[in-house]
């Protein structure tokens, strides 16, 4: 009987302990994939040499804003006591190249506004937009795209007269 007991003791012994003796092993991959680097450009093809040009305005007795539409046709408004005389104007316009067919995300300055200047006179820049002059933040089958930044200038009341410029940076990524 005993040998019994240790031969049965033997056999559950083996049967719950020897099963992991039989462990499989198993392998996975690691992947990646490695995208062209995103790269951008001011687009100087443009009529206005790829800038955010608000063109010529004459300031009135109270202040006003002028608003560049950063659509491909960069429509001009203007609100308040602004004047705007026929000049060219338009949003400022982008190339970028990358990875084909891959959507990515602009980030426009980061902060609400910027100063434009003329000597010691100054004119803020805000509510910059962006848009695509293809619909979509999305590069095309070539790897290449166009995108549009507009915006909104402050003009004072009785703003100084002069030429003022100032610089904004706009930052690209694959979303």
């Amino acid at each position: 009987m005993i040998n019994r007991c240790i031969v049965i003791s033997g056999l559950i012994f083996l049967f719950f302990f020897g099963s992991q003796a039989n462990a499989v092993a198993a392998e996975s991959r690691a992947t990646a994939t490695i995208l062209t680097a995103v790269s951008t450009s001011k687009n100087t093809d443009t009529s206005t040499a790829g800038d955010l040009a608000f063109g010529v305005i004459v300031p009135g007795e109270s202040s006003g804003t002028v608003t560049i539409s950063p659509s491909p046709t960069s429509a001009r408004t203007h609100d308040g006591g602004v004047e705007l005389v026929a000049s060219i104007s338009g949003a400022a316009s982008f190339n970028i190249s990358g990875a084909a067919n891959t959507p990515y995300t602009v980030t426009l300055p980061d902060i609400d506004t910027i100063k434009i200047s003329s000597g010691s006179n100054t004119m803020m820049v805000h509510s910059f937009t962006v848009s695509s002059t293809s619909g979509s933040l999305k590069l095309g089958s070539d790897g290449q795209g166009t995108f549009n930044v507009g915006g909104k200038l402050e003009v004072g009341e009785k703003q100084p007269a002069g030429n003022y410029i100032g610089t904004f940076e706009v930052t690209v990524a694959y979303q």
